[in-house]
């Protein structure tokens, strides 16, 4: 039993002591800001000196004008097909999305379509929670007044 009066005087002792407290030693007197540093100076840094260009190498080193022109003309022929190749592809991925963004829309109706049915469902559930209530309620209240 003295204890728990020890403790009820502790805790009424900080509850009174606290606000009393804690303005007093959040205040410091004479509190002065002190001045920025000065900065100290920076030395310059070395400019980053610029690489020079590698030359340029020739294509086929060794070959002649008629070979060169041969195997640039194969490049060439080897890179407009795979550029076919990839614009077909993307016009295959611009189909798919077109079908993938249709199918996003037609699920999205039909999660609110579903979402409004239930809903609705919620709603003629508690109509008919209310409906028992109101049964249950009748039927106690007037079997508990005819008593």
């Amino acid at each position: 039993m003295k204890t728990k009066h020890v403790i009820l005087f502790l805790i009424f002792g900080l509850f009174i002591l606290f606000p009393i407290i804690v303005p007093i030693t959040a205040q410091k007197p004479n509190q002065v800001p002190l001045p920025p540093p000065i900065p100290q100076p920076q030395p310059e840094p070395e400019p980053i000196p610029r690489k020079e260009p590698k030359p340029i190498e020739e294509p086929f080193p060794g070959l002649t004008d008629e070979e060169k022109f041969e195997k640039l003309t194969e490049e060439n022929k080897k890179i407009k097909s795979e550029n076919a190749e990839l614009k077909s592809d993307v016009e295959n991925l611009k189909i798919q999305k077109g079908f993938l963004q249709n199918q996003i829309s037609v699920l999205t109706k039909k999660l609110e379509d579903l979402n409004a049915v239930a809903m609705e469902q919620v709603k003629v559930i508690m109509g008919l929670v209310a409906q028992l209530k109101n049964i249950i309620f009748d039927n106690l209240f007037s079997s508990v007044i005819s008593v």
